[in-house]
């Protein structure tokens, strides 16, 4: 397959070099602006794990995540390549999207034939950040596309060049390592696997075949599994991934209020006011209906599906490369149809509907694209992640490396721009404010590890988002907080908001600049 890759890369035209080109310089003007931007509650989870597990110990026993191991190995890469940089995940992530960018123009190029895989990559790159720019900070999804798409290149590939059992082997690696990276694939696999096996009988694939097919299959997912759980098999974390990933993500699911049929259909009008164009061009596909439309579709189903209806917009960046190629798709039907009324060539006209369709989708970025860092931070960002580096620069200076900072709220970015590490494996407050049988053992837990290590600085963050408490949440853990602080510690400073995103550190803090506080500091008492 690599050496496909390189043959149709040397016989580029100039004129796909050109589009190559512009393409790079799309990708660039999308993300100029925003790759150091403030780290967010996420990164910071994912960044906190890293460095637990670059000094060998096992996140999931010692940071309480929610994600897979996957996103933790690559920021791991991500710290050790540029020590010390914050940003530094985001380069990689960036670099993965770029080669699954190709990799969709790959999968292009096999399907649709000579011609499709730069208009597919063109469509791939907006797609990928949502409209506004939304998802420019580095989560789970960016780094699963690669292997994701990886995993459909093989396939698409192998259905073309006679199936191998190497293939298999490659793909079950591929699918194993997206797994890894997060669960929610597994519907799009399964249908990739599926389609690929009905295929294959549809050929007169003998029963020998088909199971040493699935054997090899079964062989590159264990490899990849070994590779990436090995770590924490070694360390005796597997249980502590299984609860951290699994056990308390079920509960999340149910009983978190981020996952619903209206946040659903909420996302899909804001793609319809921006993307209005990308719900009518793949219809033009019944011009020149074929069944092979039918998997693409499939895909597309199920990686809406693997949402859950998620609040959270980073969820909908899996259904965006079938989105793209479904686009695509539309587009070849209309070239083909229209191309022989204008006496025109038709890559003529797969490039000109390829930049109309392309300017309603670049629309909702442009405005954002012209801003300076600075500015785009402050337009985008809604949560105490703008002041969050200056209060780790306070802590730095306050602390010692060896002492413990406990951050009581879901802020874990301080933690790592502060260079800290917590007490207590309970970074984010979602495991003891998520009501359910689990909450109350995880606030005794995190009482305890507080009780026994009291850290030098505790930071208090009053964002009702940091804390999604419900109703029905244990009070136990506030109750022995606001004791806690009360009588071990003294309030050193906090980050005053004065209107909108704007605000000050003040150093000390009145109980009038109290109330309107976002972060504020305590210091353990001598």
């Amino acid at each position: 397959m690599t050496s496909i890759i390189r043959d149709n890369i040397r016989n580029l035209h100039w004129s796909q070099w050109l589009g190559l080109f512009g393409l790079g310089l799309l990708f660039l003007a999308l993300r100029w602006n925003n790759f150091n931007a403030p780290l967010i509650r996420d990164e910071g989870e994912c960044d906190y794990a890293a460095q637990l597990l670059i000094r060998g110990v096992a996140p999931y026993q010692h940071a309480f995540i929610q994600k897979p191991p996957g996103v933790v190995y690559s920021y791991a890469l991500a710290d050790l390549l540029l020590p010390r940089c914050f940003w530094s995940p985001r380069l990689l992530a960036y670099i993965f999207v770029a080669l699954a960018t190709a990799l969709l123009g790959f999968i292009a190029r096999l399907e649709f034939g000579k011609g499709f895989a730069l208009p597919a990559m063109w469509l791939m790159t907006p797609l990928i950040l949502l409209p506004g720019i939304d998802q420019y900070s580095c989560n789970p999804e960016m780094f699963m596309l690669l292997p994701l798409l990886a995993t459909v290149a093989v396939y698409c590939y192998s259905r073309q060049r006679g199936n191998k059992n190497k293939h298999w082997l490659a793909a079950g690696f591929m699918a194993a390592a997206t797994i890894i990276y997060k669960y929610t694939a597994v519907p799009i696999l399964a249908l990739v696997f599926a389609a690929w096996l009905f295929e294959m009988h549809r050929a007169r694939a003998g029963t020998g075949a088909l199971s040493k097919a699935l054997a090899c299959a079964m062989a590159g997912g264990i490899l990849a599994s070994i590779l990436g759980l090995g770590f924490y098999a070694i360390h005796g974390a597997l249980g502590s991934l299984w609860e951290c990933t699994v056990v308390f993500n079920r509960y999340y699911l149910q009983m978190s209020g981020a996952f619903s049929r209206a946040f659903f259909w909420n996302e899909i009008k804001t793609f319809w006011d921006t993307w209005w164009i990308l719900f009518l061009v793949p219809w033009a596909v019944l011009l020149q209906p074929s069944r092979r439309i039918l998997f693409w579709l499939g895909l597309f189903i199920c990686a809406l599906v693997s949402t859950s209806g998620c609040s959270y917009t980073q969820y909908y960046i899996l259904p965006m490369p079938f989105w793209a190629l479904l686009t695509v798709a539309g587009i070849r039907a209309l070239a083909f149809k229209i191309a022989p009324k204008m006496a025109w060539p038709s890559s003529w006209i797969v490039n000109l509907v390829t930049a109309i369709v392309m300017l309603p989708v670049l629309c909702s970025d442009a405005p954002w694209m012209l801003l300076s860092s600075e500015q785009f931070s402050k337009a985008t960002i809604d949560g105490p992640f703008i002041e969050a580096q200056l209060v780790a620069d306070k802590i730095s200076h306050l602390t010692s490396p060896n002492d413990f900072v406990f951050v009581a709220g879901s802020e874990p970015e301080i933690l790592c721009c502060a260079q800290r590490f917590s007490p207590t494996r309970f970074i984010t407050s979602y495991p003891l404010m998520i009501p359910g049988p689990l909450a109350l053992g995880y606030q005794d837990a995190a009482i305890g590890d507080l009780g026994k290590q009291p850290p030098k600085i505790i930071v208090f963050v009053s964002s009702g988002a940091s804390w999604i408490r419900h109703a029905n949440s244990p009070p136990d853990f506030f109750a022995f907080l606001n004791n806690f602080l009360d009588q071990n510690y003294k309030m050193v400073g906090g980050y005053v908001k004065t209107s909108g995103k704007n605000g000050y550190w003040s150093e000390p803090i009145t109980n009038e600049q109290f109330k309107n506080a976002s972060l504020v500091l305590f210091e353990l008492k001598h």
